[in-house]
């Protein structure tokens, strides 16, 4: 196997609006399939994030140039961030409207990767990153919204639920899912409807993972690691929990 370099001088720091048109090109770089469904980020949504919270825009940078960034929010203290949800809906279109500095639970809207970087442990440095970011704000979790990446290639053969079962039993691989698990998170439940794309192409199906807080100050994590599902019969999305 030849060994794949990592980058020994990755630097996290907050996104700033001088990164917005490297952040936008990469985005569209690393899922180029979301670009013919114009669901990946514009310059307007990526200028909002940072304004509204600049905290949880996060670049992993080698050499100086962003090769890495993780969007998040911090979900209304009124919603129940583990209930049935769509991406569009508790991102509100992408923008982080209903980002609360009041609520508990960090929401990992998206991380994604330049392509010539992806295997060099930018993705690890940017989980590691989320963390750290849940542990200074003092949040309880982390739950995150992704695409079953792979399923549209097995839908015909199984449910979304067999796909992720195999998929955690190492049977099968999936580009989104794998790199979440292998941070920590855990699944939650499955559903049908795809939480980020409004008319995909292609048969899809997408995660909500949870990461509850162990780490730092376990006083805020009463509960044990669990799998509570997240039922729609309409969807084809999984919902995972991430405890540190």
């Amino acid at each position: 196997m030849v060994a794949v370099a990592k980058f020994m001088d990755t630097v996290v720091r907050p996104a700033t609006l001088a990164d917005v048109p490297r952040l936008v090109a990469m985005n569209h770089a690393a899922y180029p399939e979301l670009v013919e469904e114009n669901v990946v980020w514009s310059d307007a949504q990526l200028r909002q994030h940072i304004d509204r919270f600049p905290q949880g825009q996060l670049v992993a940078a080698a050499g100086g140039t962003a090769m890495g960034a993780i969007s998040t929010f911090i979900v209304g203290r009124v919603r129940d961030a583990m209930a049935q949800h769509t991406w569009l809906d508790i991102t509100d279109d992408g923008t982080f409207a209903g980002h609360d500095p009041g609520g508990h639970t960090l929401y990992l809207a998206d991380i994604y990767v330049d392509p010539t970087a992806w295997g060099k442990g930018v993705g690890e440095t940017l989980y590691a990153a989320l963390r750290q970011l849940c542990v200074e704000l003092d949040l309880v979790r982390v739950v995150a919204g992704g695409r079953l990446w792979g399923y549209h290639e097995h839908a015909a053969r199984m449910p979304p639920e067999d796909y992720v079962a195999r998929v955690l039993k190492g049977e099968l691989r999936d580009r989104v899912l794998g790199s979440q698990i292998k941070a920590g998170f855990v699944v939650r439940g499955a559903r049908s409807a795809e939480p980020r794309l409004r008319d995909a192409p292609r048969v899809g199906a997408a995660a909500i993972k949870h990461r509850r807080r162990s780490f730092s100050k376990p006083q805020r994590c009463r509960e044990p690691w669990g799998a509570r599902q997240s039922r729609n019969p309409k969807g084809r999305s999984v919902a995972v929990e991430c405890r540190g």
